[in-house]
């Protein structure tokens, strides 16, 4: 099923265009890796499918409704957004910044007993529920963005859009995050993360999307991608796949 479609997405920064032609479509159980080098637009991307920024040119369907007919509490319910920067100094604990994933959910400003029993059930997932009553101030950058994650998760959309939710997290919290969102997108979630970690991506997404050229430059399932060379230039001259002794696809540099 459908969840998102975008068409000839176009971004400009005055008279520059960040992306331009961007067009795909994202549907439910995908997990989809959304990579490029720095400056490529994915954070652009993310933000514009989030409804964060509008697009200048090109249209974004939501359940095939454009985007921007969706009430900001309709869109909501529908999309988790987890954005490169979030502000953590405020003095909230960590249960309180999971409970304001069900906000949409809410009645008005009352969380009830379903609320909490998604922000427990995400915190455990995420790994964050030893250290619920702590100030999210207090907690290492790893640490917050376990919290902010588990905030997402507690706001159980279709579509949760992730900027480099791996950030600050050691490598088996790496992991388990990326097995998580696959556990997500099984379930029926779609989910895209933008990524660094091309085998992360390779290990764990069923899509990988690059964008070079301000557009997109390659989109392909994850098995293509571990059995081409042809789209790492894109990244860097000195990649190449190798095949790991378990026999699955690594990329290694020289």
């Amino acid at each position: 099923m459908n969840v998102m479609r975008l068409h000839e997405i176009a971004w400009y920064a005055g008279q520059t265009a960040v992306v331009k032609g961007v067009r795909f479509e994202v549907s439910a159980g995908e997990f989809i890796a959304l990579m490029g080098r720095n400056g490529a637009g994915k954070s652009t991307i993310l933000d514009i499918m989030a409804g964060m920024r509008q697009p200048s040119v090109g249209t974004v369907m939501l359940d095939g409704r454009p985007l921007d007919s969706w009430t900001a509490a309709e869109r909501a319910r529908r999309v988790g957004h987890l954005p490169q920067a979030v502000r953590t100094e405020l003095p909230f604990t960590v249960d309180q910044v999971v409970l304001m994933g069900r906000y949409p959910h809410a009645d008005r400003w009352f969380d009830s007993d379903a609320d909490r029993r998604a922000a427990e059930r995400a915190m455990t997932t995420c790994g964050c529920l030893a250290f619920r009553d702590r100030r999210v101030s207090t907690l290492s950058g790893g640490e917050r963005q376990r919290v902010l994650l588990a905030a997402c998760l507690a706001q159980e959309p279709a579509l949760l859009l992730l900027d480099e939710p791996s950030t600050f997290l050691d490598v088996d919290q790496q992991l388990h995050c990326f097995n998580l969102l696959r556990e997500e997108a099984a379930s029926g979630r779609a989910c895209i993360a933008v990524t660094h970690d091309l085998n992360l991506a390779l290990t764990f997404c069923t899509r990988i999307i690059v964008l070079a050229e301000k557009t997109v430059a390659r989109d392909m399932a994850a098995s293509e991608a571990a059995g081409s060379h042809d789209w790492l230039p894109l990244f860097s001259s000195r990649l190449e796949i190798d095949i790991a002794r378990d026999g699955r696809p690594w990329v290694s540099y020289r």
